[in-house]
């Protein structure tokens, strides 16, 4: 990008809104100011004006729906594993739809019981879920996503959650997506998909529409998986209005039957241990985003939602019991009694018993947003001065429970109606956020540029309900859980030349316990985390505080990044298992303990980026290096035994070093080809926080993808993914392997989140 003097900048940026706004563009090619190179950045959830790249002291990484198409990813997550900087995931559940998106050591996680680092945004609103601030990302339809940004650090704008990073999503409207597209592919796995759009307008109204399909047997046993999306956005522009209705709706059935044990996979990766492990999911959700130029330099944007987000699980689990026929009861492998007269259940002499966890959970949430822009001078310097507030209100209702259960052949399981009492959950939690943000660009010179910012946080968490089939309250002190704090930013940019500019920022952010912390944090009472709910007594949230520099320039055909950062976490939350030797608990059925604050976590790293063009060939290269480390010592349990976190030592699940590559070659104008290639190094296992046991391997994967125009409205496209039919495992945590049926002598207590096999598709795309 050519850098401009701050004047052209900002005039720049009021015509590039300006012109979205409008039918097309009519008041840009009036002006001879130059656009075609200047990429402006949305800086906050609502996005607003927004800022030029080079005045944002951070390492932003932006997408637009081209280049996602071009890679052919699944969805956003697959895309941004293949291409993005200090992006892996970790596939916990073996599921495509359902992965553990990592960020410079944080987390995006659909499952409930993650340590959510990341926050993420659709259209301004909040979308990480309201019951553990979890991310489905099967719920954001990638056929509606028209660009996105990766926001790094503590950035306070993006609310609560922004521990690591925020991901912000604007969707697509009949204004900058007109025409109508086809597509449809198939290939491995039984994976079938088809996606049609449709968008328009007659210069003040417009449409966009897109619906999706995707169904897959799944690479692994008794894994299909289905998901539908809708999404509608009707808009209205004029020269200073905009306004965007948008629906989305979305069901998805997924079954990702997580991690197997080692050995199982190392003789059979495409094995489960135990199954189902279904998850659905029914999303129904209203937004409402509008802006309104009240003059040359005063933008007011607002945005309003409703969101209905309906999720229940069902898992058929291995437990350490079995029925002993002799004294007609139920035990566990030291002898102690769970059930007595179980003969009405079915089983026989030495059978394994199965349990069968089930959870449904209701959530319903709404809010508004309003911001102001202001692009008066102060002190006559040129200014850019954002100020909003934002209401969110959310209702859950969740239930739970576990059923005694019987294993069939397959490891599967069968319901025998018998209930375990003290594992059902009747909750609600009622939440209530209140924000006020603001943040200020002034250009101090022409070269240089400050920018000062904050958000206060105000969250209000009212749990009622009760756990054990009654027997506890879930709220024993009957208080609301109130978290209070503001959270600060500074960063400064600076060209050094016109295509070098250098920039550093600090910034803090915070992340309020969840409800499934908050009542399993009682020591007394130990819960079946993350199946039940006990007392709640406080904890402290967490804070973020990020410190990043770098430097970025361009070059005649390419561009570049280099940086480096540090996040350190104050009172993070850790699962603290019991201590089943000290304790002497006899229950079998889950892994008992309580969520604590311990001091210190921190997230050190370095990245860099290249990204070109040379006549027919695209290219980019990132690499990211992270090192995630406990900052505190402390002591925890696993499987009786006690370890020892020491200062220094590495957080589980996470690759200290990441790269990706790309390429895209127009051999001519009908085909091109291209390939990207990534690399994770190792990570320790999920519960050897201590770091004493081997690490997971690190690997590499190459992919390919292809298209083949026919004509101008008719292409073909084909992808491999996993060229080289890598075998790998990008997850790794304990269990009990001998706690299933079938399986022999298996000992070895590592499971392992096993890697896709090499598999392929091809389509067709019809555009008109």
């Amino acid at each position: 990008m050519k850098m401009m003097h701050m004047p052209s900048k900002r005039k720049a940026i009021y015509l590039i809104l300006a012109s979205t706004m409008m039918t097309g563009v009519a008041s840009a090619a009036e002006d001879s100011v130059e656009l075609s190179d200047m990429q402006v950045i949305g800086i906050t959830p609502l996005h607003g004006v927004g800022l030029p790249a080079d005045m944002i002291a951070s390492n932003v990484q932006s997408a637009t729906s081209e280049d996602v198409d071009r890679v052919q990813a699944l969805d956003l997550s697959d895309f941004m594993n293949k291409t993005l900087g200090s992006v892996s995931i970790n596939s916990a559940q073996n599921n495509p739809f359902q992965p553990d998106l990592k960020y410079r050591g944080f987390t995006a996680s659909p499952l409930v019981g993650n340590a959510q680092g990341m926050s993420a945004y659709v259209d301004g609103v909040r979308v990480n879920e309201p019951f553990g601030d979890a991310v489905n990302f099967e719920l954001i339809p990638e056929s509606a996503i028209a660009s996105m940004n990766l926001m790094p650090g503590s950035n306070p704008l993006f609310g609560l959650n922004t521990l690591g990073g925020a991901l912000s999503i604007q969707t697509k409207n009949g204004f900058t997506h007109e025409g109508h597209e086809l597509e449809a592919y198939t290939g491995s796995f039984g994976r079938d998909s088809m996606t049609v759009s449709s968008g328009g307008n007659d210069g003040s109204l417009g449409y966009f529409a897109t619906g999706a399909i995707t169904k897959e047997d799944g690479w692994r046993d008794f894994s299909p998986s289905r998901v539908e999306q809708f999404f509608s956005n009707l808009s209205y522009r004029n020269e200073g209005t905009s306004l965007d209705l948008g629906i989305t709706l979305v069901d998805s059935d997924l079954n990702g039957n997580g991690a197997s044990p080692i050995e199982l996979v190392e003789s059979d990766r495409k094995a489960v241990f135990t199954h189902p492990d279904n998850t659905q999911n029914e999303l129904r959700m209203f937004t409402l985003n509008g802006s309104h130029w009240l003059n040359d330099a005063v933008m007011l944007s607002a945005n309003t939602y409703y969101r209905s987000s309906d999720r229940t699980t069902f898992n058929g689990d291995g437990s350490e019991l079995e029925y002993d026929d002799g004294p007609d009861q139920i035990v566990n492998d030291d002898g102690d009694v769970f059930i007595d007269n179980a003969s009405g259940f079915g089983f026989t002499d030495g059978d394994f018993v199965a349990l069968n966890n089930s959870s449904e959970t209701k959530q319903d949430s709404y809010g508004f947003g309003l911001q102001s822009t202001f692009l008066q001078d102060l002190f006559s310097k040129e200014n850019q001065l954002i100020v909003g507030a934002t209401y969110d209100s959310s209702d859950v209702n969740h239930s739970s429970q576990a059923e005694i259960a019987q294993f069939t052949a397959t490891r599967g399981t069968s319901g025998t109606g018998q209930i375990i009492d003290e594992t059902i959950v009747s909750g609600q939690i009622d939440t209530e956020t209140f924000s006020l943000f603001f943040t200020d660009t002034m250009s101090l010179t022409e070269k240089l540029a400050l920018t000062v910012g904050g958000r206060y946080n105000r969250i209000a968490i009212d749990i009622s309900g009760t756990s054990k089939g009654g027997a506890q309250n879930l709220n024993s002190t009957g208080e609301t859980h109130v978290f209070t704090r503001f959270n600060p930013s500074v960063g400064l940019t600076y060209a050094i030349q016109d295509n070098l500019n250098v920039y550093g920022s600090y910034s803090e952010s915070n992340r309020a316990p969840t409800a499934s912390e908050l009542t399993c944090a009682e020591p007394s009472a130990p819960c079946a985390y993350p199946n039940a709910f006990l007392a709640d007594p406080p904890l402290d949230d967490v804070v973020a505080k990020t410190v990043e520099a770098g430097l970025r320039g361009q070059q005649t055909n390419f561009n570049w990044n280099a940086g480096v950062y540090y996040t350190e976490l104050k009172d993070d939350l850790f699962f603290f298992q019991e201590d089943e030797n000290a304790t002497g608990n006899p229950d079998p059925r889950f892994s008992l303990g309580n969520f604590a604050n311990i001091d210190k976590t921190a997230r050190a790293g370095i990245e860099l980026g290249l990204n070109g063009q040379l006549d027919k060939l695209q290219w980019f290269a990132n690499y990211g290096f992270v090192r995630a480390t406990f900052e505190d010592s402390f002591a925890y349990s696993r499987g009786g035994n006690t370890y020892n976190v020491s200062k220094g030592d590495r957080l589980p699940s996470t690759p200290e070093h990441n790269v990706k590559i790309g390429t895209d070659y127009a051999f001519t104008n009908k085909f091109s080809l291209g390939a990207t290639a990534s690399y994770y190094s190792s990570q320790y296992l999920r519960g050897d926080e201590a770091n004493d046991d081997s690490k997971l391997s690190g690997y590499g994967v190459v992919n390919l993808h292809s298209r083949y125009k026919v004509s101008k409205n008719v292409e073909f496209f084909a992808k491999v993914d996993n060229l080289f039919d890598k075998e790998y495992s990008s997850f790794g945590l304990y269990g009990e392997p001998d706690e299933a049926p079938g399986l022999g002598t298996l000992n070895d207590e590592r499971f392992v989140g096993a890697g896709a096999p090499r598999a392929g598709w091809i389509g067709i795309k019809v555009s008109i």
